[in-house]
């Protein structure tokens, strides 16, 4: 063979498989390009996505099989790498926790803000406080079973408070329970909670409960206190229990837009039910009581009698997806309100709302939104259907979040800011 024509034909060959091995090399960026799958270095700016509506699994530990969910579209950076399993560790939302390359994007810049047709929201949701009464320690039942006792909130959990309701939540208004109060009225906690959420932020309490009253907290740069009423109930138990110990709270809000100008009004009632999952007469009873005094006070002119965007909130301390029946989750009547609770039929799709347990984990499905399904009614002003349980907020140590926070986690949804639609 002519040794030039071997020598030409390999170095063809040769370039052949250069032009190849080029080719899969853009091809298979190409396809990382395509799938969000781009090398993530320690630093980058990330948001995490799920197809899961329910949002993004999020593990204490790489390769740990424990997770929970945080909410689809949440923005972080990269703060550490596992080679072996190739998960990434995200921070976010001040808190941390390992997740696999599927569910990362890399959050490229921007692009300028355009203007908009759609319309504002805000905030509103639910949170139990743990016992937020100065002086008074907490872990009940868990410190029973060999839980911790975690001592009196001391000022830096205050700020936390604040930070996670301002910050992280970014919430205008919420219904808070197990609330410490004055005998002549307001609270030295929420006083207190006040001076690290600063001004511009007011709350109104109930008289019944002693240190676990029922309470609303809202930003008065988006929510104008319109009328409060606490309905009185006479004691009555059912089930060892009072139906109510602390007695529902519900005020007229109406929300403000950018300008301040005053938007749709609707009701809130703060719920703090009977605790025990089981004692489904109890709430049953609880939630006729709301839906009769609401009626009567719609009636009496205590609420306008046209106002039909209603919101129930709180710890009802019953599951929508236990063996317990209640007759309240779905089409539930007051003056023909027709309340839709903002969670998914199937239990496995709503998270739990509380931790329980040694070790702690958020099973206990109690913490509901409640919104009038009526036409007219505040579900058409609800941005989703299904209310955010805020997984999020909580650390790969569930007994952080519990010491220096709650053992409940908050629930909250977006409502749309818009002109008021009610006859009234």
């Amino acid at each position: 063979m002519n040794p030039d024509y071997s020598a030409r034909s390999n170095s063809k060959r040769g370039s052949a498989l250069r032009v190849l091995s080029a080719l899969a090399v853009a091809l298979v960026l190409s396809v990382a390009v395509a799938t969000g799958a781009l090398c993530q270095a320690v630093g980058d700016r990330v948001v995490l996505e799920s197809e899961n509506p329910l949002g993004v699994p999020v593990h204490p530990a790489a390769g740990d099989a424990r997770f929970v969910r945080w909410a689809n579209s949440t923005r972080g950076s990269i703060t550490a790498f596992d080679g072996p399993s190739g998960w990434y560790q995200v921070s976010a939302t001040g808190t941390t926790g390992w997740v696999t390359r599927r569910y990362i994007r890399i959050l490229e810049e921007p692009p300028e803000e355009e203007e908009t047709d759609e319309l504002p929201t805000h905030v509103v949701g639910t949170w139990n406080i743990e016992w937020l009464s100065d002086g008074h320690s907490r872990g009940f039942p868990e410190n029973t079973h060999g839980g911790p006792t975690y001592p009196p909130r001391a000022d830096a959990e205050y700020a936390a408070l604040a930070d996670i309701i301002a910050t992280q939540l970014a919430a205008r208004l919420l219904v808070l329970t197990e609330i410490g109060g004055r005998p002549t009225g307001g609270s030295d906690e929420l006083d207190r909670l006040l001076t690290h959420l600063g001004q511009g932020w007011a709350y109104e309490i109930g008289t019944s409960g002693r240190d676990q009253r029922v309470a609303m907290l809202w930003n008065q740069a988006a929510m104008r206190l319109d009328h409060c009423v606490e309905f009185a109930v006479a004691r009555e138990v059912i089930d060892d229990s009072d139906v109510f110990a602390r007695d529902p709270l519900a005020c007229l809000f109406t929300m403000l837009g950018p300008d301040a100008t005053a938007q749709n009004d609707f009701i809130v009632v703060g719920l703090h039910l009977a605790s025990g999952q089981a004692k489904a007469a109890n709430h049953n009873k609880a939630m006729r009581i709301v839906r009769d005094s609401l009626a009567r006070a719609r009636a009496d002119g205590r609420f306008p009698a046209c106002e039909n965007d209603v919101l129930l909130a709180g710890d009802l301390n019953a599951s929508r997806y236990d063996g317990f029946i209640e007759n309240f989750w779905e089409n539930f009547d007051a003056s023909g309100l027709a309340f839709r609770t903002l969670s998914p039929p199937i239990g496995i799709d709503y998270p739990g709302t509380r931790l329980v347990g040694v070790p702690l984990t958020p099973r206990s499905q109690i913490d509901y939104l409640i919104a009038s399904g009526v036409t007219g009614g505040l579900v058409a002003d609800v941005v989703q259907p299904v209310a955010h349980v805020h997984l999020e907020l909580l650390p790969a140590d569930f007994t952080e979040f519990r010491r220096r926070a709650s053992d409940h986690i908050p629930v909250t949804v977006r409502l749309r800011v818009r002109p008021d639609d009610d006859a009234c």
